[in-house]
């Protein structure tokens, strides 16, 4: 039940980030969907093995692979469904209590969440790109073979 909330929240955010990015009304329901999954396997990576990195890693590329095609059949930019998609994978909270932890005088604690929150942007950045090339690479073969 947790994870149906999850994914229900996490598409309700994607949906109204949409919204901000001013996308057209069919691509909200796909920019909703994207943002469920990614927060779904994010939860059901970290859950299985209990790596953060590896579940944002996870959600990333899903996301990012699935916009690829997505954009390719819609023949939009990718970027329009990987924003809103990503979204609930962004790690604010974790740049939030660095900060706060920081100001208070912790360092230490700052520098250990501050390295933690590194680490899930690298994930997500990681997976992005080798999502983003992979399809790059495909797309030059599949052109070729024609």
């Amino acid at each position: 039940m947790n994870i149906l909330l999850a994914a229900l929240w996490s598409a309700g955010a994607s949906a109204c980030f949409s919204v901000c990015l001013n996308a057209f009304h069919r691509d909200i329901l796909f920019c909703a969907l994207l943002g469920s999954i990614g927060w779904i396997l994010y939860l059901s990576i970290f859950g299985l093995t209990g790596s953060l990195f590896g579940g944002y890693f996870t959600g990333a590329f899903t996301v990012s692979i699935v916009a690829e095609i997505l954009a390719s059949y819609q023949k939009k930019p990718a970027t329009i469904f990987i924003l809103p998609g990503l979204l609930p994978l962004v790690p604010g909270g974790g740049m939030f209590n660095t900060m706060e932890a920081a100001l208070t005088g912790n360092l230490t604690k700052a520098g250990t969440l501050g390295y933690q929150t590194l680490g899930e942007a690298g994930a997500i950045a990681l997976g992005i790109a080798l999502a983003s090339s992979s399809a790059r690479i495909i797309r030059r073969i599949r052109i070729k073979t024609r």
